[in-house]
């Protein structure tokens, strides 16, 4: 019987929700400027599909650290639609490439949530009045979302090739088990 995930995969789902988690508070102070979505980007493209579990284990410790609330369900289908983007373009290695995937990525964030806050804002009333919210939600943040895309293409278009070689010899090294 094979394996799902091999020690050597669960070592590095745990580095990689250790990183990221250590750089959203690191960077928690600059509104919308966030390392998440890039280490997304270089952990998929390290581990392929086994790189989408990070997502439901990121999510569950800022829940415990921040408690639930709407934000959690737009984080279980946001991050997974970058990361599957990153498998659909895997065999690119351009770093121009990743910043403005990167970079659009976080300008459409909020529209991307958007769903998630109708559905939210319909609980409390009508349909009508939870897509005038959502929309109005949404067009409040454009701003944030400005800040988050060029914030995403500028960090990824300076780490992604320095992190790219390392994570090309993670890549290549070998397993033991």
């Amino acid at each position: 019987m094979k394996k799902v995930f091999s020690i050597k995969d669960i070592a590095y789902i745990g580095m990689a929700v250790a990183l990221i988690e250590s750089c959203k508070v690191a960077l928690a102070f600059l509104p919308n400027i966030e390392l998440t979505s890039f280490w997304l980007v270089m952990f998929t493209l390290l581990m392929g599909c086994k790189a989408l579990i990070i997502v439901p284990i990121f999510i569950a410790i800022e829940a415990s650290l921040y408690g639930p609330h709407v934000w959690v369900i737009m984080y279980l289908y946001v991050w997974p639609i970058l990361m599957l983007q990153t498998l659909l373009f895997r065999k690119k290695d351009n770093a121009l490439f990743w910043a403005l995937v990167s970079g659009f990525f976080g300008l459409f964030f909020g529209a991307l949530c958007t769903p998630a806050q109708v559905i939210f804002f319909v609980k409390a009333k009508t349909l009508e009045a939870g897509l005038k919210a959502g929309i109005t939600w949404w067009i409040a943040g454009i701003p944030y979302d400005l800040v988050h895309g060029i914030g995403n293409f500028t960090l990824m278009l300076f780490l992604y090739r320095p992190i790219r070689i390392a994570v090309n010899k993670l890549r290549n090294t070998p397993s033991e088990n």
